[in-house]
């Protein structure tokens, strides 16, 4: 399907299913930024390299930056 195609299929959508695109593009915007990508790399080569965090850290670390909620 060409980009031409999927616009006039989202045009046609209702306000609400088009809103409901845009908010699943902004997620997927979000989850492959590489901002993130390179966080979690950073993430995961701690973990390999055994830098692990006990339940406690855990809920300290969320406590201080709860996870927000879009």
């Amino acid at each position: 399907m060409s980009v031409a195609e999927l616009q006039k299929r989202i045009t046609r959508l209702s306000p609400i299913k088009r809103k409901s695109v845009a908010k699943f593009v902004s997620y997927i915007e979000k989850v492959d930024a590489p901002a993130r990508k390179k966080r979690l790399a950073r993430i995961m080569r701690d973990m390999d390299a055994g830098l692990k965090y006990s339940q406690a850290q855990v809920d300290a670390i969320l406590a201080r930056h709860p996870p927000t909620r879009e």
